[in-house]
């Protein structure tokens, strides 16, 4: 039986560890960014292939080789014409943004967040994300309670009557709050039937036959 000594097992076990491990790559990722000048979409892009950057252990030369992989259109004739400026992961996040994503100024971010108010048949969650999504890009994001004072005077009229501000200390206190308004709402739409009446009105019809 062959024995190894101590060290003879480690450079074993140093082999078989090198040869086990794979560069990681972009080519199981599944997002995809097509050049679209809209800040969510650049975010969720920036941050799904982050995540999977980092799940993967992809470093950042790899990462920067395998961009083609995922960008299409006129974000992948972009980036024949840049790629050669990224030296780091972080440097293409930061051209992504600069080229698709320019940074607005305060004044027009404020601008675009009061611009509209909760609609009659919008879901506060989906009203409340996009404009927390517009506050996430200020320079100087104010803090959760003065966001809410400010979403709160924006919400409609039919949820603001059934929310109370003074039990609102988070963002899930008034979603919480807000569904419970909204299945409310639905219940008092939905057509509801008397059984007494119904009972009556058939005796009747029978009677008459």
């Amino acid at each position: 039986m062959t024995q190894f000594t101590t060290e003879q097992f480690e450079r074993l076990m140093q082999a078989v560890g090198h040869f086990n491990t794979r560069a990681g790559s972009f080519s199981n990722c599944t997002a995809r960014y097509g050049g679209e000048r809209e800040s969510t979409k650049v975010e969720e892009f920036i941050a799904a292939v982050a995540t999977f950057k980092a799940v993967e252990k992809i470093n950042d030369a790899d990462a920067i080789i395998g961009m083609p992989m995922i960008l299409e259109g006129d974000a992948a004739e972009w980036w024949r014409g840049v790629q050669e400026k990224a030296k780091a992961f972080d440097d293409v996040v930061r051209m992504l943004r600069e080229a698709f994503s320019p940074l607005k100024p305060s004044w027009r971010i404020y601008g675009d967040i009061f611009e509209c108010k909760q609609q009659k048949n919008e879901p506060t969650d989906t009203f409340v994300r996009k404009k927390r999504a517009l506050f996430s890009q200020l320079t100087n994001v104010p803090n959760e309670a003065d966001q809410i004072d400010i979403l709160f005077g924006m919400l409609h009229l039919q949820i603001r009557d059934r929310v109370s501000r003074k039990r609102i200390n988070t963002f899930d206190d008034l979603l919480n709050e807000a569904r419970e308004a909204e299945l409310t709402l639905r219940e008092h739409k939905t057509p509801t039937v008397n059984a007494d009446k119904a009972v009556v009105s058939t005796s009747a019809m029978r009677f008459l036959s």
